[in-house]
């Protein structure tokens, strides 16, 4: 579905990336780990288009989206949650939701698309009239995944989706995100949190220094000690948000 072959990216003329490839099979759910400032997110900006000076060849679903602008991106059927989960606070999470099916002209679509979300994330429904700054942390979290949900993505790329939340917190949304992923869902993900992209993840790769240095099952590699000594992250502190 997703194919990324020698992919080099560059801000001026650092080279970010260096020679990256990977693939990411329909369903599946991959994860990418590494250490703060590894490449992990240059990677994603990457794949959706706000990096344009990179070698190498971005393909999805046999289409070569490498130099396609953001839009374009997002139409073709990738959707995007971004680092620091970026929703619109001001706006209630109804209409925060309605924002992400901006592509969807079929009104019975979003409909669906709606219910479907507000039934794997129940606080979402619960809270539909509520500003969306007035959310906890976790709760926001749920509401970037679904409104990037709401434009029917075939694949899904997550940047951090732990990020400052606590660890109950994480779990839960490392719960929903395999259902999602029962339900047809392609998921691809960067965290510095190794241990949990292990434990839920089908397969993933390992980015040091803007290599791939490393991949294979996720619960082969959650066996590796070492690795996780390495990678579950030097700037991971106990701060964290409910």
């Amino acid at each position: 579905m997703l194919r990324v072959t020698s992919l080099s990216s560059y801000y001026g003329k650092i080279r970010a990336l260096k020679n990256v490839s990977l693939h990411i099979k329909p369903k599946e759910f991959v994860s990418l780990i590494g250490s703060n400032g590894a490449g992990k997110t240059t990677l994603l900006n990457s794949i959706m288009g706000h990096i344009q000076k990179k070698e190498g060849e971005i393909y999805f679903n046999n289409t070569d989206i490498t130099n396609l602008k953001p839009e374009k991106i997002v139409n073709l059927g990738i959707g995007f949650v971004p680092e620091g989960r970026r929703i619109f606070t001001d706006m209630t999470v109804e209409e925060n939701l309605e924002m992400g099916a901006f592509i969807i002209k079929n009104k019975d679509k979003i409909k669906e698309n709606l219910e479907f979300l507000f039934d794997i994330f129940p606080i979402l429904k619960e809270r539909r009239k509520q500003q969306a700054g007035m959310l906890s942390g976790g709760e926001q979290q749920m509401l970037a995944i679904s409104r990037a949900l709401m434009s029917s993505p075939k694949i899904l790329l997550m940047d951090e989706p732990s990020m400052g939340l606590a660890p109950k917190v994480i779990t839960e949304l490392y719960e929903k995100l395999s259902l999602l992923k029962n339900a047809g869902l392609t998921i691809f993900l960067v965290e510095q949190n190794a241990k949990i992209a292990l434990k839920y993840s089908d397969r993933s790769y390992v980015l040091e220094n803007g290599r791939i240095i490393l991949q294979g099952k996720s619960s082969e590699l959650l066996q590796d000690n070492e690795l996780l000594r390495a990678y579950l992250g030097k700037e991971y502190k106990e701060k964290w948000e409910r």
